[in-house]
């Protein structure tokens, strides 16, 4: 009977097994690093993409701010706008009282004119009266034709040299002119007619 040593073949089958696995080991390790690498390289890319992003949304909230405050500023002005159009239409009606009318009147009367009736429908009026002569009704149409719209007891007269000046009454017209008799004086009854403007 032959006898066989197999001893020495199973330390060189355990030792290749040994190799293997420690290769096997190291193959996976260097795997598992790689793999864990690339890993974070992907997530910093993606945190550094994120943060671009970031940056790119703070940016654009920054320009809708200062887009939001020139809409409100907008907004203040349209209202502070609305007002002044509001007050100009609530004074446009007041010139349509008689307070800035009989105003406008006693301002361009002369001394030797009186008034014997007044006459307002809407924006059309009548004054009838008398005058000491032909010159000083006369004095009192221009005078009337001269009052100046906003105008004030210390600036009532439209000024030649602005342009943009515009008068009170418009369309002052001498209609009638008759002489009248009173207490011996010779005196001139008359009748204007116009508008306001």
């Amino acid at each position: 009977m032959v006898r066989i040593n197999l001893l020495p073949i199973r330390d060189i089958l355990r030792k290749r097994e040994l190799k293997q696995f420690v290769l096997l080991v190291g193959v996976a390790l260097a795997a598992t690093f790689g793999l864990m690498a690339v890993t974070y390289l992907y997530f910093s890319m993606q945190v550094s993409n994120l943060e671009q992003e970031r940056k790119t949304q703070q940016t654009a909230l920054n320009q809708l701010k200062e887009k939001n405050k020139e809409i409100t500023t907008l907004k203040n002005e349209i209202t502070r706008l609305q007002k002044q159009v509001d007050t100009i239409q609530k004074l446009t009606k007041t010139r349509d009282t008689p307070a800035p009318f009989m105003s406008a009147v006693s301002l361009a009367i002369p001394e030797e004119v009186w008034l014997a009736g007044i006459t307002k429908t809407g924006r059309s009026f009548t004054l009838d009266g008398t005058g000491l002569d032909n010159t000083v009704v006369v004095n009192f149409v221009e005078r009337l034709q001269k009052v100046k719209q906003g105008f004030t007891e210390t600036n009532p007269w439209l000024d030649p040299n602005n342009k943009k000046d515009q008068s009170f009454f418009s369309d002052v017209k001498l209609v009638q002119i008759v002489q009248a008799s009173q207490t011996g004086l010779s005196a001139m009854k008359f009748k204007i007619v116009g508008h306001i403007r």
